[in-house]
């Protein structure tokens, strides 16, 4: 949501004023979560700040800085600009809650239990804001948490007080409150902030049935094209068929104009956003924080925007799996550095913040911390391959060049070559000539899985191919 100049409104102004003039016990409710650790020190804590900031539905290649001809995103570009950005980045799970508390915990989904939105996270798994704040760290939320079974507050202070519980409100709101709460934040020790945006989630609330006319004629010129793969396998496993199927209720006679404008609907979302990213890189630069503060950008999941046919998110293709990941620390991470090497998961967030605070981070956390890759340490190994799951149904493994992705219950698997097929247009699971490359990463799931906390494993997890 775009910040507001109408005078009759509640102004940023008398935001701000209003948050100056209430003590932090006022501002901040109430947190759960266990004291801090008194950390053994002579001087004030001079650890660096940690802003996690985060989309909801953000596909990697959904920004200007990527190579999208299609939309402006000028303050994500000049975050960007000032991180290393990196190119082979993944989400843990195509979907919101799965993706989360992933990121939360540093663990899978069949692991932390919430493998589907409304499953709770486990009680005995702690998540990143318990964590931090048990080691001398101010923790504070602002906006989309989005993981079941653990109240917000048991984890963070919560800027401003919300009743939903997840803390679903408008990105206007979210980036006002990072504003307030740096000009009252405490000053005596580092802080945790986790911003959560909810955009460009919302592009779902576009008309869905061709009954519906194209809504703005006039921006028909200005429509983005079908993309390169417009059209997909009808080889497909019988998830994604089901997936098509389902869509082909909303779709099975949209016109090209229908499908233009989902896109041009969901890159203006994306831009709105952008426009709020902008409003809190702002604020933390005009503060002393600034030169302090390691900035972790990321999103859950993308959007498939109508490549392969689809919408939405809930599938291993690139537009849906693959999401933006950007690091900032001014004067210790390099800056305008593409990283095309290195293969990230959102799994590795929650060590890379325990790095950065100088702790231990807990037992058996399934990522890794991303600072030797920032820092260019010359010795750093680094995963071979990056593995995904999606519902509990499916599974993804990546390596340096191709994707393969098995669906449980399914004879049918997916591998792509993303070197030389980046669109994913030809499943070579088909081709007798790549059988060795799927066996080897069948082979690389199957270690994976045996590797694995499973709390609950469905019974095709069992069937394997």
């Amino acid at each position: 949501m775009l910040h507001s100049t109408d005078s009759s409104s509640f102004s940023r102004r008398d935001f701000l004023k209003a948050g100056s003039a209430l003590t932090m016990s006022a501002f901040f409710t109430h947190s759960d979560a266990a004291p801090s650790v008194a950390l053994q020190k002579t001087g004030p804590d001079t650890r660096p700040n940690l802003l996690f900031l985060n989309l909801d539905q953000l596909s990697h290649m959904a920004l200007s800085c990527h190579g999208n001809p299609h939309l402006q995103t000028p303050n994500i570009d000049r975050l960007a600009a000032r991180s290393v950005d990196f190119s082979k980045s993944y989400t843990p799970d195509p979907i919101c809650c799965p993706a989360r508390a992933s990121w939360a915990t540093g663990h899978f989904p069949s692991e932390n239990n919430v493998a589907v939105n409304n499953r709770p996270l486990r009680d005995d798994l702690p998540d990143y804001g318990q964590w931090l704040g048990k080691n001398g760290y101010q923790t504070v939320h602002i906006g989309k948490w989005h993981v079941p079974g653990r109240p917000l507050h048991k984890s963070f202070q919560l800027v401003p007080h919300n009743s939903h519980p997840q803390g679903e409100y408008s990105d206007n709101l979210v980036a006002l409150s990072f504003e307030t709460f740096l000009a009252n934040r405490d000053q005596t020790r580092p802080f945790f902030a986790q911003v959560g945006l909810m955009n460009p989630h919302d592009c779902g609330n576009a008309p869905r049935t061709s009954e519906h006319p194209f809504p703005f004629p006039h921006l028909k010129d200005q429509l983005p094209p079908f993309p390169p793969n417009f059209d997909f396998d009808r080889r497909e496993p019988e998830q994604l068929k089901q997936m098509h199927n389902g869509l082909m209720k909303f779709t099975e006679n949209w016109t090209e104009e229908n499908w233009g404008h989902q896109a041009w609907l969901y890159y203006r979302m994306v831009e709105m956003v952008d426009v709020n990213v902008g409003y809190i890189l702002d604020t933390l630069e005009r503060s002393p924080e600034h030169e302090n503060t390691v900035i972790i950008f990321s999103s859950d999941h993308g959007d498939a925007n109508g490549y392969h046919r689809m919408l939405f998110k809930d599938n291993f293709y690139e537009t849906s799996s693959r999401v933006p990941t950007m690091i900032c620390f001014p004067g210790k991470v390099p800056e305008g550095v593409v990283d095309e090497t290195h293969l990230v998961s959102g799994l590795d967030f929650f060590p890379t913040l325990c790095d950065y605070a100088g702790i231990e981070a807990p037992k058996g956390l399934k990522g890794l911390s991303l600072r030797p890759l920032l820092e260019a340490e010359p010795t750093t190994e680094w995963r071979e391959y990056l593995h995904a799951q999606s519902k509990a149904t499916g599974r993804m493994v990546v390596d340096d060049q191709y994707k393969f992705i098995r669906y449980y219950g399914s004879e049918t698997t997916q591998l792509f070559d993303l070197k030389n097929d980046p669109w994913e247009t030809v499943n070579l699971a088909f081709d007798d000539e790549h059988q060795a490359v799927c066996k080897r990463m069948a082979t690389e799931i199957d270690r994976m899985e045996q590797t694995l906390d499973n709390v609950d494993l469905p019974d095709a997890l069992m069937r394997r191919t």
